[in-house]
């Protein structure tokens, strides 16, 4: 049986994708670009999991179906926005939310499950995106006010029929009589989202299946019964496209094609110019480290033009300052930085890659990469430095945080 060609998208800022894509080809890998989003790529060449490579690990791309690209892409918020992905996990959409806002932007990921909230932070951290939060609500009942949100992606739970070449057995698991409370759930979330949605706010809709009883229904339900618009979405000259069930028009429709996508519905909808707006009342969040003593962390102080790094209990977090609007009732994390010891030392996570004013140990091309592979599997170097920790880059792209213990340089997540 043919093979899905490996779909994925670099998650970095354009002055490091080309020393990203020179750690790819080091390691073996080629790929083609895609076009209906700057950082979507194929696979050509994949000489091992590309889940195990290097660029990967630091979290500087992400493997995604090119499908399960659509509907941010279909969303597409404004640089700066305010977004809310209410059915977020593993972080796929969350994180190519985050992308296209920027960092001046904000986006929250919610996740019912605990431990899928788990999955969808880490995934978060690996990818250093500070301006992405999480919070653990039922979807139909987060607690955030109406009229509160400028853009909603909308996943929910579906009988995911469009993975049937990687799932065979899904379309016996979810036959037609067993989809009802899934197709009631979605309901719920369509109402909820109308109501969180300010006026001409934008919710897109998505699922990865292709019953037309949580597609094309649920549209029709949304428009009839909730009052949204549907806005016609483009042509997608890179994708095949069904033609929507009852005529419906400007939705995208694909059924799963072995070794090219899985299956998937999007539709964009509109919120008429009417109904409430929120007004925030701003406040902070947890105790506000001082710019001295970030400086002293050794993390590059202008990241304070986007938010606060603050202490909450005994951990560490970045505290966007669009989230200062959120209401005070809600219950939510900014990205995970590290912690507080018991002797109030601050102990930062390896992965915060905001260098700043430290000692940085440079490794250089394939040689480098070994080496790197080498501290990964838990090799150490000498490492006569007074700081507790140095940075680590590779042909000057900073990965993270070696610490210094008894004059040897070790990476250590613990």
């Amino acid at each position: 049986m043919k093979q899905y060609k490996r779909s994925f998208r670099f998650v970095c800022d354009e002055n490091e994708r080309n020393i990203v894509e020179e750690m790819l080809r080091l390691q073996g890998f080629t790929w083609e670009q895609e076009q209906f989003f700057a950082y979507s790529c194929r696979l050509v060449d994949e000489p091992f999991s590309l889940g195990s490579s290097l660029a990967c690990f630091f979290g500087f791309l992400y493997i995604q179906d090119r499908a399960s690209m659509l509907p941010p892409v279909a969303l597409m918020p404004k640089e700066g926005a305010f977004v809310l992905d209410m059915c977020a996990s593993p972080g796929s959409k969350t994180g190519q939310l985050a992308q296209i806002i920027g960092k001046n932007g904000f986006v929250i990921g919610n996740e019912v499950s605990p431990q899928r909230l788990a999955t969808l932070r880490r995934n978060l951290q690996q990818m250093g995106l500070f301006q992405a939060a999480s919070c653990c609500y039922e979807g139909q009942n987060i607690a955030l006010p109406n009229g509160y949100c400028e853009f909603i992606q909308l996943d929910p739970p579906c009988s995911g029929w469009g993975t049937v070449e990687k799932n065979p057995n899904v379309m016996e698991m979810w036959k037609e009589d067993k989809t009802l409370p899934l197709v009631k759930l979605q309901k719920e979330l369509l109402k909820k989202a109308e109501k969180l949605l300010q006026p001409n706010g934008v919710l897109v809709y998505s699922t990865c299946t292709t019953n037309k009883e949580e597609n094309e229904e649920q549209v029709r339900f949304a428009v009839e019964e909730l009052g949204l618009e549907v806005e016609k979405l483009p042509d997608l000259p890179e994708f095949v496209l069904d033609t929507p069930m009852f005529g419906m028009d400007g939705v995208w429709r694909l059924s799963p094609r072995i070794g090219d996508t899985q299956g998937f519905f999007v539709a964009r909808l509109r919120k008429k110019n009417q109904g409430e707006i929120y007004t925030p009342n701003f406040h902070s969040w947890g105790e506000n480290l001082s710019e001295n003593y970030v400086k002293e962390l050794g993390i590059d102080t202008s990241y304070l033009a986007y938010g606060d790094i603050a202490v909450f209990k005994e951990s560490i977090h970045f505290v966007p300052h669009r989230a200062k609007n959120l209401p005070e009732n809600f219950a939510w994390q900014g990205m995970y930085m590290g912690k507080v010891a018991k002797s109030k030392e601050v102990q930062l996570n390896p992965r915060v890659r905001m260098g700043g004013n430290l000692p940085i140990i440079h490794f250089e091309g394939k040689q480098g990469l070994e080496k790197i592979k080498g501290l990964l599997s838990g090799q150490s170097f000498n490492g006569d430095y007074k700081e507790k920790n140095v940075l680590m880059a590779w042909n000057g792209l900073v990965l993270g945080r070696l610490k210094v213990k008894n004059k040897r340089l070790i990476w250590s997540e613990r």
